[in-house]
């Protein structure tokens, strides 16, 4: 039991500082609020995944496993590229702003 527990307790503690990590890696406002509100939501769904893991008959965690696998990296992908818009939206406002200084 007490690997379970081990490895449990480094999982989390490697979810809050990837969490940490990537709030401090964003670059403006609105993506640090965006990339809370991703981080909240991915906590929320892996609760539920665990609670399902250890709450549902296997045959039914079979049913539901690639499912479950294919939508979060389907949710994954959305919230990395929702990132990746926010930050080049972000840099072509920035050079829009440097090239109406320049003339």
């Amino acid at each position: 039991m007490k690997f379970e527990t081990y490895l449990l307790l480094m999982i989390v503690l490697f979810g809050v500082w990837k969490t940490h990590r990537s709030v401090q890696r964003s670059e403006t406002a609105q993506e640090r609020y965006f990339t809370m509100r991703a981080s909240i939501f991915s906590w929320f769904v892996g609760f539920v995944v665990l609670a399902a893991l250890l709450l549902l008959p296997f045959r039914v965690l079979a049913l539901l496993l690639v499912p479950m696998i294919f939508g979060g990296l389907t949710v994954a992908k959305f919230l990395r590229d929702a990132r990746v818009r926010m930050r080049r939206e972000n840099q072509e406002r920035v050079d829009i702003d440097r090239m109406k200084r320049v003339n």
